[in-house]
């Protein structure tokens, strides 16, 4: 008896870690279908060195298409990154109907060490790990745009 009852425990603790390991991903899922259904385009801004008071981020790719924004949530990963406190090197504006007040933004850094993307949703922050496609696309962008 003492067996089969062991053995309820330890399937109960299975599931209950489960369970509790998978709700970020099931967030990062949401997020992700959210945004597909509520976008109709991307922008990717740079910021210009430290950003400072009345600076504006340099707009730096526009897409419009439905693969190339699915391309861009790829770039966002279910791994949870730490809250760095780096600054950040651009950010990610998903807009529907083209019309700024109705936008999600995240914000990222691709620098060394400070890898990550932060976004908003369901009024909590979230902090993610950077796809290696993603951080290989977007320092390429950067490049080409920010002169240094």
């Amino acid at each position: 008896m003492k067996g089969v009852a062991m053995k309820w425990v330890i399937i109960c603790l299975g599931v209950i870690s489960l369970f509790l390991l998978g709700c970020d991903s099931s967030i990062d899922y949401a997020m992700k279908m959210y945004m597909r259904d509520s976008t109709d385009r991307v922008e990717i801004l740079f910021n210009e060195g430290l950003v400072h008071k009345g600076m504006k981020p340099i707009l730096a790719q526009t897409f419009m298409d439905r693969e190339n924004m699915e391309r861009v949530l790829s770039f966002i990963t279910k791994r949870p990154a730490e809250f760095y406190k780096c600054g950040y090197s651009g950010e990610i504006i998903f807009m529907k109907d083209a019309d700024r007040a109705l936008t999600e933004r995240m914000k990222f850094n691709i620098e060394p060490g400070c890898e990550h993307i932060v976004y908003m949703f369901n009024r909590e922050l979230y902090s993610r790990k950077i796809s290696k496609k993603g951080l290989e696309f977007l320092r390429e962008l950067h490049d080409r745009v920010i002169k240094e």
